[in-house]
């Protein structure tokens, strides 16, 4: 196993307040090396070094732990995930979850079915399928918590927060802060709350990145 990415993520982790057991880094370790050798064959990520996919994925995947502290058997929906971020990387940092990866793209849901059988992870599934197509008594207020990091604010106003029960959240991923972006995207409506805009510092980068917490009432 190569020590300097070991040493990258366990630094970078610690430098958000997380701390990685032995498995869990050998476990994205070992998903980093599989996103690599089926990015050769399909478009996973289009980042190229291991240190950029380390930095910008997988750390910055991790960042919801700086808020959330998520308790046993909660659920958890990441809309958009693509090759398992950020859904994946906080499975294996907090096993005690229960995720939901949802993504339309047959090659990328082929991934995270190889991944996580190759794991062997328990109390996560994989639905390939459109968030737009998740409606009804079946998926109503289903997850404790919403997140993405590739679909837009619009999109998951429009089609997911019937996904999430009452005091539940949505968290999106974001640059800079813009709370006047938010106040103007909430305007009128009476299901979601901001619950705040938190600025985060990603590890070995000085790229500005916010995370934007919504609570649904």
């Amino acid at each position: 196993m190569n020590e300097e990415q070991r040493n990258l993520l366990v630094r970078g982790a610690g430098e958000l307040g997380i701390v990685l057991s032995s498995e869990q880094v050998d476990r994205l370790l070992l998903y980093l090396s599989e996103l690599i050798r089926w990015n050769r064959s399909i478009n996973l990520t289009g980042l190229r070094s291991d240190r950029e996919i380390l930095i910008k994925h997988f750390l910055d995947s991790l960042t919801p732990l700086t808020l959330l502290q998520p308790r046993k058997g909660e659920r958890w929906i990441d809309v958009g995930t693509g090759a398992g971020f950020p859904g994946l990387v906080l499975k294996i940092a907090r096993p005690e979850l229960e995720m939901t990866l949802l993504e339309a793209t047959g090659k990328k849901a082929a991934f995270l079915h190889h991944f996580i059988g190759l794991l062997r992870l328990e109390g996560i599934s994989v639905l390939q399928d459109r968030l737009e197509h998740l409606h009804g008594p079946r998926w109503e207020e289903q997850y404790d918590l919403l997140l993405t990091r590739a679909v837009s604010p619009a999109v998951i106003l429009q089609n997911g927060v019937g996904l999430v029960q009452s005091e539940g959240r949505i968290l999106f991923f974001q640059g800079p802060p813009d709370a006047s972006r938010w106040e103007k995207a909430l305007k009128g409506n009476r299901r979601l709350v901001l619950e705040g805009i938190h600025p985060v510092s990603l590890p070995f980068t000085d790229e500005p990145r916010s995370l934007v917490l919504l609570k649904v009432v």
